[in-house]
């Protein structure tokens, strides 16, 4: 079959010109990469930060909390403001507002100005689903399936990669040369992005349904505070934050009824191209990124029951691996979700990931079992975390196409905290005397995979685009 062209090609445009193209999906792949240095790069730092600006761990972990909760925020409310126009201005000004905020945080006094650097940089997470939406309008389907494929690998694979640049200027330099460097590449990123990203052409008509957004946005907030309390809120507050989550995502339902420009049409969100795209998207980083940044770090480095690491050798030996997987593969899964179909890749990595999770499980004793196993978690990630990317653009509403992207984005971050939360509680304090603990999280985490490929195989295609290659 044949796969159409998307929105601003037409049909028999294969996308801009060779040297076009590769200058575009650089500029989008480096713009991909400042996002994730702003996301990860300070993990290593936050001991450092918090001994420098003479603050406890909780402070830090606020900061940390609120660059992640607005940074799902703003990755929804930016993507439905793309629709409108203006995609590469928002591009640059979220870039820019990120540079901002870095140097705030590296010249902080106090924790104080340094939470509100940190959340002014939060503004960089919008930048990724942005891209989506650039890919999507100026490239070829062939050319698309690449560049998804490059650009989720930039996004994932610079993951430990980075952290050790930054624990190496850390312990050189201090905390403030992260940020430093963070708000350099930045500059140069909205440079790049500046002289050769495109201006797409605005998609929806009449104005931005602003009490719908503005709904939407409340709802995701109130869902991903009631995770992150759950580790340490009383179970009343965490149930009565989630519960006010569901009745705002049932009031969004009921304004998006009732609008002629409604943000994502009712009939929409019942089809099976947008929630299942959205409930595996969940379920995948709830499974997946909690064995191979939570689950199997923490045990390496456990002294009674693991490995007994430390934080540098569980990171080189568990973590930079996956991150080199993801970099070279996820630009071969682009290009072949392009040609065999979407759908099919993700199925065949969650529906592969799921005995891989389950020997993990059983041979948790063996330190070279378990770094082979965690190798092919990351190929499960890399084959189920670039169909998502790419179905998330290809299956938006044509109205709206840039809010898929966006709110898949934060769906990431729900189903990360989801993970991390139900992974802690598992292990739990029975984990310094058991690894009983530890095999729970990862029984929990096959069982999550393998209904993520249950929800996978209710995606559709495009009842408008039969022909389309998903």
């Amino acid at each position: 079959m044949k796969q159409t062209s998307p929105p601003g090609l037409s049909p028999d445009v294969a996308g801009p010109p060779s040297r076009s193209t590769t200058s575009l999906v650089a500029a989008l792949v480096l713009a991909a990469v400042a996002c994730q240095l702003c996301i990860s790069m300070p993990t290593p730092a936050l001991p450092d930060i918090a001994r420098r600006l003479h603050a406890d761990t909780a402070a830090v972990g606020l900061a940390q909390a609120l660059f992640f909760l607005l940074g799902g925020l703003l990755s929804v409310i930016m993507a439905a403001c793309s629709d409108y126009g203006r995609t590469r201005a928002l591009m640059i000004g979220a870039l820019a507002l990120a540079v901002v905020g870095a140097l705030v945080a590296a010249a902080a006094p106090t924790m104080a100005v340094f939470v509100l650097g940190r959340t002014v940089q939060s503004t960089a997470t919008a930048v990724f689903p942005l891209a989506l939406r650039v890919m999507r309008q100026t490239l070829g389907p062939r050319q698309f399936g690449r560049a998804m494929g490059l650009i989720t690998a930039a996004n994932g694979g610079i993951v430990g990669l980075d952290g050790l640049l930054s624990g190496w200027l850390t312990d050189r330099y201090g905390y403030r040369s992260v940020f430093l460097v963070m708000a350099a590449f930045g500059v140069l990123t909205a440079l790049v992005v500046g002289r050769t990203v495109p201006e797409p052409e605005r998609v929806a008509t009449g104005r931005l349904d602003w009490l719908g957004l503005t709904v939407l946005s409340l709802a995701l907030a109130c869902v991903e505070l009631g995770i992150g309390m759950a580790a340490s809120a009383p179970a009343g507050g965490v149930a009565g934050m989630l519960v006010l989550g569901v009745l705002l995502l049932v009031a969004f339902w009921a304004i998006e009824r009732r609008r002629p420009n409604a943000l994502l049409p009712p009939q929409y969100l019942k089809s099976r191209q947008a929630w299942p795209v959205l409930l595996t998207s969940i379920l995948v980083t709830m499974g997946m990124l909690s064995t191979i940044n939570f689950v199997i770090p923490v045990f390496s480095q456990n002294h009674d029951v693991g490995y007994g690491l430390s934080a540098t050798e569980a990171a080189l030996l568990f973590i930079v691996p996956v991150c080199l997987v993801n970099v070279f593969l996820a630009p071969a899964v682009g290009t072949l979700a392009a040609r065999v179909g979407w759908r099919r890749i993700l199925r065949v990595a969650t529906a592969l990931t799921v005995p891989v999770l389950a020997a993990l499980a059983l041979g948790l004793s063996s330190r070279g079992l378990v770094l082979a196993l965690v190798v092919l978690v990351g190929f499960g990630l890399a084959g189920a975390m670039t169909p998502l990317n790419g179905l998330s653009a290809l299956l938006a509403a044509p109205q709206s196409p840039s809010l898929l992207p966006g709110v898949n984005s934060a769906a990431y971050g729900v189903g990360s905290s989801l993970g991390f939360v139900l992974a802690a509680q598992l292990a739990g304090p029975a984990g310094a005397h058991s690894a009983d603990g530890y095999r729970a999280a990862l029984w929990m985490a096959a069982l999550v995979i393998a209904l993520a490929f249950g929800a996978s195989l209710l995606i559709t295609g495009r009842p408008d685009a039969p022909g389309e290659r998903i």
